[in-house]
């Protein structure tokens, strides 16, 4: 499972922290449910990461276009925050 960390800054700005395999040796959490699990024990609970789901991954790895490939990143981010924040209200 592929994660996106990122961080929001004081202004809104989104910074991309990295991209995280969270796959365990021998396929033991596909899901990257541990790793996810493990993250969450953060300062910000989890609130700046987002799993990739398997279709936004195949049109990550279909691409060679930079611009292509951050709006994809971006949208997978701005769905997960805006789910989190609602959540949190």
């Amino acid at each position: 499972m592929l994660f996106i960390e990122y961080d929001v800054g004081d202004d809104g700005m989104i910074e991309v922290v990295g991209l995280i395999n969270a796959i365990e040796e021998n396929d033991e959490d596909p899901l990257g449910e541990d790793w996810m699990s493990w993250r969450q024990s953060f300062d910000d609970e989890g609130m700046g990461c987002v799993g990739v789901s398997a279709e936004d991954l195949f049109l990550m790895e279909s691409t060679d276009d930079v611009e292509q490939l951050q709006t994809i990143v971006e949208r997978i981010i701005l769905a997960d925050r805006a789910t989190k924040e609602e959540a949190a209200s």
